[in-house]
């Protein structure tokens, strides 16, 4: 059971500094009765040093949280090769760039189509190729109408917000974008005397509004122009 205890300044220092070097935080009590780790230079003099059972300070090693993962290393020259050349390729994937830049991009789904057809068309070639030696393609097939489906499906998508002028009403960017304009309605309302209860009563026969139906026609009057 860990417990305090009051030491004179001078006890206190001698105390600390026979602390390891390794010791970064030591735990105390603060004067609001706070249990808490500080670093060495962050100790206050109303701080009470807290000790363990075995009559030691209450410490810790190392930097608070998590430990940090430890960096894999390859078992031979061979491995680490191919490691390198796959960060080389994460680091030059046109895809993985654009997500990572901007992931509610439209030129995102662009890019999944480009992939898309490139191994499609890989699938075609493998496919030609295994009917040149006479062996069975069926399998083949069936994983290049997959791929085809996909590029069909991520058209019509793309199709989509083409036809939305680029606005995906239900993007985290435009749902961000409703609620300011709803903020700044509910402020313009109580900046002009608006009693709250009336507030209130007019967003709730908002809301009813703003339903799937509510939403199409949006759509269709961006588009409509």
């Amino acid at each position: 059971m860990n417990t305090k205890r009051k030491l004179t300044p001078k006890d206190r220092e001698v105390l600390l500094s026979e602390l390891p070097p390794e010791v970064t935080r030591i735990q105390v009590i603060d004067e609001q009765g706070k249990q808490r780790f500080r670093k060495r230079e962050e100790l206050a003099d109303n701080d009470t040093l807290v000790f363990n059972s075995g009559g030691d300070l209450v410490v810790m090693n190392g930097a608070p949280g998590r430990p940090q993962k430890a960096e894999l290393q390859p078992i031979n020259e061979a491995v680490g090769e191919v490691m390198k050349q796959r960060r080389a390729a994460l680091n030059d994937d046109d895809l993985l760039e654009v997500v990572k830049a901007n992931p509610e991009s439209a030129a995102v789904l662009d890019f999944v189509m480009v992939g898309i057809a490139e191994e499609a068309a890989a699938l075609g070639f493998e496919r030609q190729e295994m009917e040149r030696r006479g062996q069975p393609t069926s399998q083949v097939s069936v994983r290049r109408i997959g791929a085809l489906k996909a590029i069909g499906d991520s058209w019509l998508k793309r199709k989509d917000q083409i036809a939305a002028q680029g606005v995906d009403m239900d993007s985290p960017a435009f749902k961000r974008l409703f609620g300011f304009i709803m903020e700044t309605f509910k402020e313009a309302l109580t900046s002009a005397g608006e009693r709250p209860e009336m507030i209130e009563t007019v967003f709730a026969g908002l809301s009813k509004k703003l339903d799937g139906d509510w939403q199409r026609e949006a759509v269709k009057r961006m588009t409509d122009g």
